[in-house]
């Protein structure tokens, strides 16, 4: 799978764009391809979230038409030079997250000169250009799309398929894990476990998942079973994962607390902190490039845990982000998100759970 993003100016492109679109459908997936980022809300960061946009493809497609560089607004300045126009922002995203940048020449354009650029995007210029003439337009997407084959880089947020020995050795580490967590008798909620016949709640799935998913705890049906995830909230992360064409077994799902506290509440800083080395063998064994958080106290307790910036933000600003960060074995994207529970108090959140999933198809 290659994600497209495609950049231009409506007043300068549009009619190529259209054009172009149909036929990329031909070589590539439709909902591969993005020509516009979706309503921005009131109140959101709109750089922000054109930046995460652009983090979210594999290769961009600058369309270059004849008033690409000249448009002006109504006070007669250049659209180009603006710090808010659309255009330059994705620009220089694109160039700063080093993406593969194919600029596209429409109506006879030319490539602008390095001196003719705001300085943060002065480096496009020196991008090789393909032309789509009106001529042969079908001839010339051909190459295009040969083009995008080529400039998509191998996925750094993919992991080799390990061999027989290694997986092996992965799946003794997580039992091991889960046989010294049984035996954790200063646990905070070792006596209530035994007091109820439950079972702690390591985790379950690939243990050598490209997909870490990290809940907040497990409910009476986890810990009876042993599973976690598994209820009406489990039902609706199976779908979710479906929707993005993966299953249960191909992640990793797991929680910060890795046994049922007494009742239904908030996790406490002492339980949190005790199951903390537990959660960390965990990521250490099975080195996820993504760590999906499930609800605001995973998405804290992850951004807490590394020190990223963003661990003064509410969830409702950080859904759907791609924060990445460095861990000892590589680069990791965080990736916070609503808990699936969301779902079951308010089904107009469901939409919004699936376009932030649909953010996770980069890693797949």
């Amino acid at each position: 799978m290659t994600r497209i993003f495609i950049n231009y100016r409506r007043q300068d492109s549009e009619g190529y764009v259209g054009r172009l679109f149909d036929h990329l459908t031909q070589h590539f997936t439709p909902q591969d391809i993005f020509m516009d980022v979706d309503s921005i809300p009131p109140g959101a960061d709109f750089v922000q979230t054109l930046e995460d946009a652009v983090a979210a493809c594999d290769v961009f497609i600058a369309m270059v038409g004849p008033q690409w560089l000249t448009l002006v607004d109504e006070y007669g300045e250049r659209r180009i030079d603006q710090w808010n126009d659309f255009v330059r922002i994705e620009i220089s995203s694109a160039l700063k997250q080093g993406k593969a940048i194919i600029p596209v020449l429409v109506g006879r354009s030319r490539m602008p000169n390095p001196s003719d650029l705001p300085e943060d995007i002065a480096a496009f210029a020196r991008r090789n250009a393909l032309e789509l003439s009106q001529q042969h337009f079908s001839q010339d997407v051909k190459k295009l799309a040969q083009a995008i084959q080529d400039s998509s880089p191998a996925k750094r947020n993919h992991k080799p398929r390990p061999d027989s020995d290694t997986l092996s050795l992965k799946e003794t580490a997580i039992k091991q894990v889960r046989l010294d967590l049984v035996g954790a008798t200063e646990s905070p909620l070792y006596q209530f476990r035994n007091e109820n016949h439950f079972f702690p709640v390591i985790g379950e799935g690939n243990a050598d998942a490209n997909l870490f998913f990290l809940g907040e705890s497990p409910g009476k049906n986890e810990a009876a079973a042993g599973r976690p995830f598994i209820g009406p909230s489990g039902e609706v992360l199976a779908e979710m994962l479906k929707s993005i064409n993966l299953k249960r077994e191909d992640v990793y799902v797991t929680n910060i607390l890795l046994d049922r506290p007494p009742i239904k509440r908030e996790p406490t800083p002492e339980e949190i902190a005790f199951y903390e080395p537990f959660v960390d063998r965990l990521i250490d064994i099975i080195q996820p490039a993504v760590i999906a958080t499930l609800g605001r106290f995973a998405m804290q307790y992850i951004l807490k845990r590394l020190d990223l910036p963003e661990k003064r933000q509410t969830i409702s600003q950080l859904h759907g982000k791609l924060i990445k960060t460095q861990m000892h074995y590589g680069e990791v994207h965080i990736v916070p998100l609503y808990h699936p529970a969301v779902v079951l108090y308010s089904a107009s959140q469901k939409a919004t759970l699936q376009q932030d999933f649909e953010k996770l198809k980069i890693f797949i």
